[in-house]
């Protein structure tokens, strides 16, 4: 099952569904109360919130009968939201799925108007949050080919302001493609659906909208689901690029000052690591151009005050050539989970791999099926991985099994228990040592971002340091791995 990110790639505010149930959009108003019937409205919602409470299977008949009095209410259908929600908090996915599936349908069957075709667009994105709770995606596979369809007869002159959540519906189409085996044919859908933006953008008709379009296409492209593995990395250069050109053409535009800060914090502390005088230079570049965005954009702000923390890392840390070819540093050990206690003396004769994660890291958990697998191969020849992760006040939630960011302070013994619900989540049995507050030995084994790879011999010297998520890092790492057993095991057999 793929997991999703349940993001919403929106021009403008998603208002939410409260009384008004409001959404912006260029020029269209949606999921909206009619002003007319206003206090009608709000008196249905109310009505609808108390039948919940008190049976939710009689609000959904309420609700039913409702709509069959008015099939053409807008205000009727939109309120399924609600009843969605309610069966999604009490864990009844299929009933979620129904209630929203009846919503989709309403905005497909008037899908004659854009503003409705926004409005399953949407509705698509509370169906992609059940899918990932829920495990199961065949209903929002149906429901992203009948949106995609809906899309594709849309009136031509809505077509272009349409480029963004059609291209969203893409991107998740190829996505749940790759998941079901059909690579091939997920990545010619979406070569196609970037060279035609690409086009676009390259002629006299583009404008803010299509180009926010191609940047956040690009983004959705490279994140860390695993359905982006066949393409994420040819896309980074091009993202790069892409967000390069929009600031240069919309430089008043705020959405666009995000996307580029974002994407080059990204490039800063993620997917670009390997050459420090690069990133180094990358990071005095962009620092020039966020400074005067900086003044009136928070978000600006935040991303350049992350920036300067990574560029303090980067001085503080060793250079990886100091590393390599010398004998491993000292670990600094607080604690460890998925093991007692782990003797270092125990770990002497084997080919040692440091792995520095933490939990809110996707990079870090797109690395996961590569750990497991090469363990699974490589234990029995003298092979094992030990992460290395420092607390962050995270605490695990047991319904959504999820850990996130607590509002309080939460003690190192909870945070290792939520540390071990994650690693039984994600079926990672190799032992995980938590560094003290304050520890030294990320900067000792280089670490400026993770996933941080330390790969070290039997004889305790390193051989191999990585940074970054990726397929070719992954084979590079699993390369090393495979020459550092077999040649020392030949070295072993040729002495006897």
């Amino acid at each position: 099952m793929l997991r999703f990110r349940t993001r919403l790639m929106l021009p403008a505010a998603f208002v939410g569904f409260a009384i008004c149930l409001c959404v912006t959009l260029p020029g269209v108003a949606l999921l909206r109360a009619q002003d007319s019937g206003l206090e009608a409205f709000r008196k249905l919602h109310a009505e609808l919130r108390e039948r919940m409470e008190a049976d939710l299977q009689d609000a959904v008949e309420f609700l039913d009968a409702k709509i069959a009095e008015n099939p053409d209410s807008e205000d009727h259908h939109v309120l399924r939201h609600s009843l969605a929600s309610r069966f999604s908090d009490q864990q009844d996915y299929r009933q979620a799925t129904a209630q929203f599936r009846k919503l989709l349908d309403y905005y497909l069957k008037h899908a004659d108007q854009s503003r409705n075709l926004f409005g399953a667009w949407m509705t698509i994105q509370s169906l992609r949050e059940v899918a990932d709770q829920s495990g199961n995606d065949e209903g929002l596979r149906l429901a992203v080919e009948d949106s995609l369809k809906a899309f594709s007869d849309a009136p031509a002159e809505s077509n272009f302001d349409l480029l963004l959540p059609l291209s969203q519906l893409m991107v998740l189409k190829a996505q749940m493609m790759v998941e079901a085996g059909e690579a091939t044919a997920a990545k010619e859908l979406v070569e196609m659906q970037v060279k035609r933006l690409r086009d676009i953008n390259e002629s006299d008709g583009a404008n803010e909208v299509s180009m926010t379009t191609y940047v956040r296409t690009l983004r959705e492209l490279t994140g860390d689901e695993r359905g982006n593995d066949p393409w994420r990395d040819g896309y980074i250069e091009q993202l790069d690029a892409a967000v390069g050109m929009a600031l240069e053409n919309y430089p008043e535009s705020i959405a666009l000052q995000n996307d580029f800060a974002d994407v080059q914090l990204m490039m800063i502390t993620i997917w670009k690591q390997e050459d420090p005088a690069a990133t180094q230079e990358r990071i005095e570049k962009v620092s020039k151009s966020l400074a005067r965005f900086a003044i009136k954009n928070r978000s600006v702000q935040a991303a350049l005050r992350r920036i300067e923390l990574h560029r303090e890392r980067l001085a503080a840390a060793k250079p990886v050539a100091s590393l390599v070819g010398k004998p491993s540093p000292d670990w600094e050990v607080d604690a460890w989970v998925n093991v007692i206690e782990l003797d270092r003396e125990t770990l002497k004769g084997k080919v040692v791999l440091l792995d520095f994660w933490a939990m809110w890291c996707g990079p870090c958990i797109a690395t996961f099926p590569h750990l497991r697998e090469w363990r699974e191969e490589f234990a029995d020849r003298g092979f094992e991985i030990v992460g290395v992760t420092q607390y962050y006040n995270f605490r695990w939630d047991e319904e959504t099994k999820r850990a996130s960011r607590a509002s309080e302070d939460v003690t190192p013994e909870e945070e290792r228990r939520t540390l071990a619900r994650f690693l039984e989540h994600h079926d990672l049995k190799h032992p995980v040592l938590v560094t003290p507050e304050g520890s030294d030995m990320p900067g000792e084994f280089a670490v400026r971002g993770i996933p941080h790879v330390v790969l070290i011999d039997r004889q305790g010297i390193v051989q191999l340091v990585k940074t970054g998520a990726g397929q070719a890092t992954a084979d590079a790492i699993h390369a090393k791995i495979s020459e550092l057993l077999g040649d020392e095991e030949k070295g072993q057999g040729q002495e006897k």
